[in-house]
């Protein structure tokens, strides 16, 4: 079974993920790209929100291992995913799907 702060952990990572790939100049889906300062801020606070959801049941190697795995893996699925899809919505929801079986296959091993 599967820990719920292990799913907001990497839910969190996700959309930080997604809010930096959104104030990217090279993105796709929107015409005009978010500001840079909110789109850092959104990706800074949900690290941290991550690692601190993370931090209270792993040590903190394990904390800093998977927090920065998981960065690694959710830049990768935003940016293939938004390659191909030009709608935010859908792209929001393929990648949300995407972690949450993630989590579901992994169980607590995941995140």
């Amino acid at each position: 079974m599967f820990s719920i702060s292990n799913v907001l952990a990497l839910q969190a990572i996700f959309w930080g993920c997604t809010s930096l790939y959104f104030s990217s100049d090279h993105q796709r889906t929107f015409a005009q790209s978010m500001p840079k300062a909110l789109g850092n801020t959104l990706f800074v606070a949900t690290i941290v929100l991550a690692a601190f959801l993370l931090g209270m049941q792993y040590n903190a190697w394990a904390m800093i291992f998977s927090t920065i795995t998981m960065i690694i893996f959710n830049l990768a699925l935003v940016t293939f995913t938004g390659a191909h899809e030009n709608r935010p919505l859908r792209l929001l929801a393929y990648g949300t799907g995407v972690n949450v079986v993630l989590a579901l296959i992994g169980g607590v091993y995941v995140a």
